[in-house]
């Protein structure tokens, strides 16, 4: 019975400790500039010499922005600010070599492609942006048949990493 007085008190207290700091002003999620409420993705340009590359990086962004829900994405026109973005560079690196024996091979090339972004946060009738940097994404891709698939793929991949890392500049940096 004592044992069982001990568990239950123990249980009423953590309880009681949970409901008293639960209004300590903790807050799950980021924390964005009060101002801002929308964000619209421009066109992005490309300097690389990957074609498609722009478009898929507005794309990835747009799509990191709907996920993680900080900002709502919105047109030039009616947007709080406008993020513009620059590809400025597509690597690729051979990671590791296939594994080929007896003409089978086990292991296809594995590659890494690596994109930077320069971008900037800009307040429609301001000239400074608000905010501003440069930013890199990475992806790996195996390339066993279609070499140039894979490598459009992972350029999308490295886009969706890079923009991942745009919106968290974006929402944490204030």
């Amino acid at each position: 019975m004592n044992k069982y007085m001990t568990g239950l008190w123990g249980i009423l207290t953590g309880g009681l400790l949970l409901l008293a700091t639960g209004g300590c002003g903790y807050h799950i999620g980021f924390i964005k500039h009060p101002q801002l409420n929308s964000i619209a993705v421009a066109p992005a340009v490309n300097e690389t010499a990957i074609y498609n590359a722009a478009s898929d990086a507005r794309m990835m962004m747009c799509e990191v922005v709907m996920q993680d829900g900080t900002f709502e994405l919105s047109d030039q026109h009616n947007a709080d600010a406008i993020l513009y973005m620059v590809v400025k560079e597509v690597a690729f690196a051979s990671v590791s070599d296939a594994s080929i024996e007896n003409d089978n091979q086990y292991k296809p090339s594995e590659w890494r492609t690596k994109v930077t972004v320069d971008y900037k946060l800009v307040i429609p009738g301001q000239g400074e942006p608000l905010r501003a940097g440069t930013v890199s994404g990475d992806a790996r891709f195996q390339a066993p048949l279609d070499v140039e698939g894979s490598r459009l793929r992972a350029v999308r991949q490295a886009c969706y990493e890079a923009s991942r890392q745009i919106i968290y500049n974006i929402a944490e940096g204030w």
